[in-house]
């Protein structure tokens, strides 16, 4: 089996992998996969699942992120309006929709390539010398690092990195893990009861350990604002007690509404009806432009004043 992947580069094309048969069944449209890609690793939306495969021979799929599709059908249709709207690679619209961005920590991965280390072999036979390069070298002879530990080590990691890069000297691995929930937002957040505290706890924390206590399970942090004042600090201090468990929600089971449901006013139906007529009449493919008359101002006035005022 194969499955086209729409990967986070300015290439407006997608790129066929195969799929090893431990996910052949797993992967579906929507899911998110780790795939290689020239030497690095990228993180994609899935876009297709087929038993045809691509021009020329394809690269196995390294790991499936979400046994659930963080994006449905209708979603990825409508990315694909947006890339083609404003001319913009799929691969980056789909990365900016997919759900849990503020809750994923990206960061990457260096190790040596082969290449790079029959030449970290070869070049750390001398004595110890404070070349950038050959400093590291050595850290990546020992063990893969990250960005970060690298500049940390090595003064102009940046530039030394990309000089091993354009040589093939070392691989790069795009990588995403969970935030820690302590510092996700609340709506994104659910809290749980675990144990009791013997200390004496602020009012805020005690009330909502109680709440929490009363009403088993996991509740939306956001929601238990409107049930316990100040819910949001008091659910983090009693989670690095042990008290209270916090996780984030799962992109596919929130469901809260973004906005409440409105009912339009017997006028603004009418309005709409018009609207949706005409498209209707292009089969939406079409641009249309429709003038909406509100209410004049000093006709309003005129309406809201008391009788006898002039």
């Amino acid at each position: 089996m194969f499955c086209d992947v729409s990967l986070p580069i300015p290439l407006d094309r997608f790129f066929t992998y195969s799929l090893p048969e431990t996910l052949d069944h797993r992967v579906r449209p929507g899911c998110r996969v780790l795939v290689p890609f020239g030497t690095r690793k990228l993180t994609g939306v899935v876009l297709g699942v087929h038993d045809s495969p691509g021009e020329g021979p394809s690269k196995e799929v390294l790991r499936l992120l979400d046994e659930e599709p963080v994006l449905d059908a209708g979603l990825i249709a409508l990315g694909g309006w947006i890339a083609d709207y404003y001319c913009a690679p799929l691969g980056e619209v789909l990365r900016s929709m997919t759900p849990l961005t503020g809750e994923v920590r990206r960061t990457k991965l260096y190790s040596l390539t082969d290449a790079g280390r029959d030449a970290a072999r070869q070049l750390l036979l001398g004595p110890a010398s404070e070349d950038p390069v050959l400093q590291t070298l050595a850290l990546l002879d020992a063990r893969p690092a990250s960005a970060e530990y690298l500049k940390r080590k090595v003064p102009g990691a940046a530039n030394v990195i990309r000089s091993l890069e354009k040589r093939a000297f070392i691989a790069v691995e795009d990588l995403e893990a969970d935030r820690d929930p302590l510092r996700a937002s609340a709506a994104r957040l659910k809290a749980e009861f675990v144990a009791r505290g013997e200390g004496k706890l602020p009012k805020a924390e005690r009330e909502l350990l109680s709440y929490l206590e009363l009403h088993p399970g996991a509740h939306n942090v956001q929601q238990l604002e409107s049930m316990v004042k100040g819910a949001s600090p008091a659910a983090r201090a009693l989670a690095r007690k042990g008290l209270v468990k916090l996780e984030t929600e799962s992109a596919v089971t929130w469901r809260e509404p973004i906005r409440p449901e409105r009912t339009l006013n017997p006028h603004q139906l009418t309005a709409y009806e018009k609207i949706e007529a005409a498209l209707r009449a292009t089969g939406g493919n079409q641009r249309r432009a429709a003038l909406l008359l509100g209410i004049n101002r000093v006709t309003l006035h005129r309406k809201l004043r008391a009788p006898g005022q002039s």
